[in-house]
């Protein structure tokens, strides 16, 4: 049995779905830190740059948004100049070196269906298989679709009646009919539309038929998510109840949860994959570790660790949020049918990931490449910062390298016509450490042809230094 945990904090909301004590699915949204996707602002075109094919528009949220010719709608047809008026929806977050992506393609997420304001589309949710199912949901949105609306079908609505569906689509139009009304009065740049926080999205996006309970450990988000429950004519809204903090612990997800913020996370058999993190994409390494298995064949067994990794992968990209190009490193494997097996089963793994999810296959050089819809940021993102030591590369310089970069800045000196006093050399305490052994306080020595005096001060990054004059000589 599948629980949805709600963790409600003034500082932080937290999503978790366990199943069986393992953890599934995780969302977290944090105070202060804005998820600007799916909003719908009335944005102001200030630079239009053909040669990127697309225009900058400010939203009035600090960073200029990119918007596609492709993805414009202008009603006439033509595409929109320096300071014009766009009605635009965000689509990707924005990073700390690019602005978000927007669409002029609005459309709406309800509980069973999304309405689509630029066109008459009428689809149903392919996670929906019955042909007859599918047919008897399109009749029925054509039916009851607003003129000049498309929508989609979600896959909610296979199981909910005709008369739920309707008012969820009636509810999306009436907005969609407040957002172009607010768009006629307000100035820009203005946001017109916010979406639901969290706590409602997990009814919307996560409340399905196998949710056994939602928890929470908030008396009003219980109370809350009660009422909207039976507003809404959602089946179960007993379901919903309030526990005590501390929830997470309750349930052991908490410690799962910290897992997702490591580095290299461990296979069942013995292996691990290891993941890192790029401005242009993820990579993620699969390692046999101590897998050994009697009896079979080094391919059988590269083949068996890899199949457990693709669910393992399947599930870390979708917790962690991890969008983009992602480029998996297997085990060689030495038949195409074992590797055709193995993009099977990652293709059935990422099947039920709510973020579309394509694999695209195999490259050359047997990595297996696939695509993630980059929307908010990746969860690391959201509690972590680029390391002040390292510039958050994860590397700082070794000593030695410190040692050689103060030879360089001595011997740069010294050709200027060099200091006529005393020096003091002040750096991190691992490098002071070389530079008081006995050979490089020779070096020193003869190259400055002074005395030259170390001290290790334990508040400097490793490599900082500073080469200062001593007119007193130390005394």
């Amino acid at each position: 049995m599948k629980r949805l945990l709600l963790s409600v904090r003034p500082e932080e909301t937290r999503l978790a779905v366990e199943e069986d004590g393992e953890l599934v699915d995780y969302l977290a949204e944090r105070a202060g830190q804005e998820d600007l996707v799916g909003r719908i602002y009335k944005g102001i075109v200030k630079n239009v740059v053909p040669a990127v094919k697309g225009c900058f528009v400010d939203l009035g949220t600090g960073q200029n948004a990119f918007l596609r010719n492709s993805d414009c709608l202008t009603g006439n047809g033509r595409l929109p100049t320096e300071g014009s008026a766009v009605l635009v929806q965000v689509v990707k977050d924005s990073t700390p070196t690019k602005g978000p992506l927007v669409t002029g393609k609005v459309s709406l997420p309800g509980r069973y269906s999304v309405l689509l304001t630029d066109s008459a589309y009428i689809g149903v949710s392919k996670k929906i298989r019955s042909e007859e199912k599918r047919r008897v949901l399109r009749d029925a949105a054509r039916a009851h679709c607003p003129e000049g609306l498309g929508l989609i079908v979600r896959t909610a609505a296979d199981s909910a009646g005709e008369e739920e569906s309707v008012q969820d689509i009636e509810r999306l139009a009436s907005q969609w009919a407040v957002i172009r009304r607010r768009a006629k009065v307000e100035k820009g740049p203005a946001l017109l539309y916010r979406g639901s926080d969290l706590s409602i999205r997990s009814i919307r996006d996560f409340l399905t038929d196998d949710i056994g309970a939602v928890i929470t450990d908030d008396e009003a988000t219980a109370e809350r998510l009660g009422r909207l429950m039976e507003e809404e004519h959602l089946p179960g809204a007993g379901r919903v109840r309030h526990e005590a903090p501390p929830l997470f612990r309750r349930y052991h997800v908490e410690g799962q949860i910290e897992e997702l913020f490591q580095r290299e996370v461990p296979l069942p058999s013995g292996g691990s994959i290891v993941i890192d993190y790029t401005e242009a994409l993820t990579a993620i390494d699969v390692n046999s570790g101590s897998f050994h298995r009697k009896g079979i064949s080094h391919s059988e067994a590269a083949f068996l660790v890899n199949r457990e990794a693709a669910a393992v992968i399947a599930r870390q990209i979708r917790m962690r949020g991890i969008g983009g190009m992602i480029l998996i490193d297997f085990i060689d494997m030495d038949t195409k049918e074992q590797q055709e097996a193995l993009l099977a089963a990652l293709r059935r793994e990422t099947a039920g990931d709510r973020v579309k999810t394509v694999v695209v296959g195999m490259t050359a050089l047997g990595l297996v490449e696939m695509t993630r819809k980059r929307t908010a940021h990746r969860l690391f993102q959201n509690y972590y910062e680029p390391c002040a030591a390292c510039g958050g590369t994860g590397y700082v310089l070794s000593a030695a390298s410190v040692v050689l970069r103060i030879h360089y800045a001595l011997e740069e000196q010294k050709a200027r016509g060099g200091i006529p006093y005393p020096l003091v050399i002040e750096c991190h305490p691992d490098v002071a450490k070389l530079l008081e052994t006995a050979e490089e306080e020779w070096y020193l020595a003869s190259t400055m042809l002074r005395p030259v005096r170390v001290e290790a001060r334990s508040d400097l990054r490793r490599d900082v230094f500073s080469i200062l004059a001593d007119p007193h000589g130390g005394r």
